[in-house]
């Protein structure tokens, strides 16, 4: 067999096996757009990230907002904060989805849904607590950004006992809610 044949067959052998692979069978769980170069730390934000609790968290979720407001002080940063937990949410929302579609589990398929419910709840009080930052109600904005760290933990306790397919994202999600109320506190 001549070497050129070698390869021919080598191709015409691994074609078969392409269906197998397709793009349609396996679940897309990218972002809403399609993976960008990451942009750059705006630097004003790193004094206000360094006074949360997971300041590696809100430098990375706060990259993706700063670029669209003109100077970044303590409102505008809550304002970039609250985005970001509302985006990652509804990505988060997304993924869950997918996965209850593709899930054959019939009850890890119903905690999976009973937590989509819940991020639903979650932007819900987030919508009220950027509501209560607005107007300056105090009580209003930490007890709903509270709830919010609530429903996400509700959501981990709803798996009880079967494989939590979501523990990563609502640990994150806990975390960035976490430092939207600190950098919020920050203007009270």
């Amino acid at each position: 067999m001549r070497p050129g044949n070698a390869l021919l067959l080598l191709l015409a052998s691994s074609s078969s096996l392409l269906p197998l692979v397709s793009p349609v069978s396996i679940p897309d769980f990218r972002p809403f757009h399609p993976r960008k170069p990451l942009p750059p730390v705006n630097p004003l934000i790193i004094p206000f990230c360094n006074k949360t609790d997971y300041p590696k968290i809100c430098i990375n979720s706060a990259r993706y907002f700063s670029h669209e407001f003109p100077s970044i002080d303590i409102t505008n940063m809550f304002n970039i904060m609250a985005r970001a937990l509302k985006d990652r949410i509804r990505f988060i929302q997304e993924k869950a989805l997918a996965m209850s579609i593709n899930q054959k589990d019939a009850s890890v398929r119903g905690s999976i849904n009973e937590c989509i419910i819940l991020y639903n709840n979650a932007l819900d009080d987030l919508s009220t607590a950027m509501v209560g930052f607005v107007t300056r109600d105090k009580g209003m904005f930490e007890t709903k950004l509270n709830s919010v760290i609530t429903i996400f933990k509700t959501c981990n306790k709803v798996f009880n006992g079967n494989p939590h397919l979501l523990l990563k994202e609502d640990e994150r999600l806990i975390k960035m809610a976490s430092n939207s109320i600190a950098i919020g506190k920050l203007s009270f």
